[in-house]
């Protein structure tokens, strides 16, 4: 089943290959922001632009008393060099469009373009947010104008480059985990490499710290809340023959309750002195914390699956068994509206690669669900206003 017009479909791809082939990494994005804001404008809407914050348009509804619903895309790229042959590949080294955000900005201009013509039941004021992926990007562009709405209901899709497509996966609780991060820095007297028992190796200690974060991850997890603790640098010597003065390591820590994520923090920091005390070395261990979880309102989500039937779109909902272990600065839209994030199924190929891969590929066929679910929600009188 189609949800958009074929040339509205056509023009949405348009959109993704163009921002596929010219993916910019962080918060600024200056192109990206200009790409999207001309967009917007040749649509007739009237865009709030900030520089690194991103751009939003309200588009008006039918029905003052109803209230208005946000729509939220996030526009940066990652710093991975993209593996493939496809004509709009990335045509910038070192960066690629490898998590489907290109995705989501071009169903979100469809979409918009779609309700210019087709005004919705609610006001929907559509929102571009930059910095995703490590920025905490989400902040700043709540600050934008038209976002200062005290009763909104607010809405995100997110690709994934696994799922078969069309799949619609939700959550009515827990979505998205807590992320945090994490550095650990290794100190001591350094020596030579036929006598490591005159020494302590920071070497040695960055590995025994990342096994024990793994044995902790495993034993808070349970079936329904994992827990994930992932070591994604380690630095430490510069010859063959020299034992090191120092050594750091980096990475994340995944949760899906307050509770698991005060106890790992705990964990993390005794393991720490415990093996200062056992290897005859100083550390510094510093958690970073990061985005919240992204929690869905079970209400929304029911409300939208009830849309969609009632409206006979044969959407292929599947409710998800646990949290998905990726994190999301969506949560900072959802700590301020009721509201949702769900799945997108973007799966190419029979062994296809997850997102954050450079040969990740996502099939644009997905635009379509994800426009589908924008569109019944703008259209809907039945969110629980």
């Amino acid at each position: 089943m189609a949800f958009a017009d074929p040339s509205l479909y056509e023009k949405m791809v348009k959109h993704r290959r163009h921002l596929h082939a010219n993916p910019e990494v962080g918060i600024a994005l200056p192109s990206t922001h200009s790409y999207l804001a001309l967009a917007l404008q040749d649509l007739g809407l009237e865009t709030e632009l900030h520089r690194a914050a991103g751009i939003s348009a309200k588009i008006p509804g039918r029905q003052a008393d109803l209230r208005p619903i946000v729509f939220r895309a996030d526009m940066d790229a990652l710093p991975v060099q993209e593996e493939s042959h496809q004509s709009y590949r990335s045509q910038l080294d070192g960066a690629m469009h490898a998590c489907g955000h290109d995705l989501h900005m071009a169903t979100l201009l469809g979409v918009a373009e779609d309700l210019v013509a087709n005004p919705p039941s609610r006001d929907v004021v559509v929102v571009f947010q930059p910095g995703e992926e490590s920025d905490r990007g989400a902040l700043e562009t709540l600050k934008h104008a038209s976002l200062q709405i005290d009763e909104a209901y607010v809405f995100a899709v997110h690709m994934h480059a696994t799922l078969p497509t069309g799949t619609i996966a939700y959550s009515r609780d827990v979505f998205m985990a807590y992320g945090d991060w994490f550095r650990l820095d290794i100190y001591g007297p350094g020596g030579h490499a036929s006598a490591p028992e005159r020494s302590g190796n920071p070497i040695q200690f960055g590995s025994r710290f990342e096994q024990g974060i793994n044995t902790l991850a495993e034993n808070l997890s349970t079936n329904s809340e994992r827990v994930v603790a992932t070591v994604t640098e380690f630095l430490s010597g510069n010859t063959v023959n020299v034992i090191p003065t120092h050594g750091s390591l980096r990475g994340t820590i995944r949760s899906v309750s307050s509770k698991q994520r005060g106890e790992l923090h705990r964990a993390m920091h005794d393991l720490a002195m415990n093996l200062e005390l056992e290897l005859n070395l100083q550390c510094q261990l510093e958690i970073i914390e990061g985005y919240p979880a992204v929690v869905s309102d079970s209400k929304f989500v029911d409300n939208l699956i009830e849309e969609a039937s009632i409206r006979d779109c044969r959407m292929a909902f599947e409710e998800m068994a646990r949290p998905s272990m990726v994190i999301e600065d969506f949560s900072y839209f959802l700590q301020k509206w009721t509201g949702a994030m769900v799945y997108v199924g973007a799966a190419v190929g029979e062994n296809p690669a997850f997102n954050h891969s450079s040969s990740a590929k996502f099939d644009e066929t997905a635009m379509d669900t994800a426009f589908g679910l924008f569109r019944i929600l703008a259209d809907s009188t039945n969110l629980g206003d």
